[in-house]
């Protein structure tokens, strides 16, 4: 089950719908509604609101929006989930936020950001990787551009890069499959190996400029 567009198709079965909002949203459609529990509601609601980014990318639908409504009526305190979920930042996660964000650079005549964090500045502060979700998004909303590309240290040598674009500008998922890695055409994610983050980026970049609609 699955809504990313990269995906083959390697199972048995597979129900894969690229353009759905979210793999909870496909869930819950092979659900039966009566046997939904606030629970299950809450957990199907969660994963709803962070693919969308609460309900703001191009991929809610209105069905999206009946789906999420159906998910309220089983109890779901929608307002502390999203603050809990997807809004609230501890101080270690917002000093690294500001660390990226003060360092980070705008190439191709300011249509694409990038920025990284290195395992040694993500053991300064005492995070882990799930803590750096939420920077590409914060980048992704600069102004001037239409591109955003994060890298964070995972181990010497390797690096995670999530890529975000705000147009059709260019297809991420193609850019990640060439790095074994997939997503969809607007957020996409991959991992790189190399000892000089600046390096990795020159060559996303690259990529990204190549495949950059002018």
């Amino acid at each position: 089950i699955d809504h990313h567009i990269s995906n083959e198709a390697f199972a048995e079965h597979n129900y894969i719908v690229a353009d759905a909002s979210s793999t909870s949203e496909l869930v819950y459609n092979l659900l039966d509604k009566e046997k939904i529990t606030r629970e299950i509601a809450e957990a199907l609601y969660v994963g709803i609101v962070h693919d969308t980014g609460v309900f703001q990318y191009s991929c809610t639908a209105p069905s999206t929006f009946r789906m999420a409504a159906e998910l309220l009526e089983k109890g779901v305190d929608a307002p502390a989930l999203i603050e809990a979920t997807y809004y609230e930042k501890s101080y270690a996660q917002n000093q690294v936020l500001g660390r990226a964000l003060l360092e980070s650079m705008l190439l191709l005549d300011g249509r694409c950001i990038v920025s990284y964090v290195s395992k040694s500045v993500m053991d300064f502060y005492g995070v882990e990787p799930k803590e750096l979700d939420g920077i590409v998004s914060q980048l992704r909303i600069t102004k001037e551009a239409d591109v955003a590309i994060f890298l964070y240290g995972l181990e010497p040598g390797s690096y995670k890069v999530s890529t975000r674009c705000k147009s059709d500008a260019v297809d991420l998922s193609k850019l990640a499959v060439k790095y074994h890695g997939g997503g969809h055409k607007k957020a996409a994610g991959f991992t790189v190996e190399g000892d000089d983050p600046w390096a990795l980026i020159d060559g996303i970049v690259s990529d990204v400029k190549e495949k950059l609609i002018q």
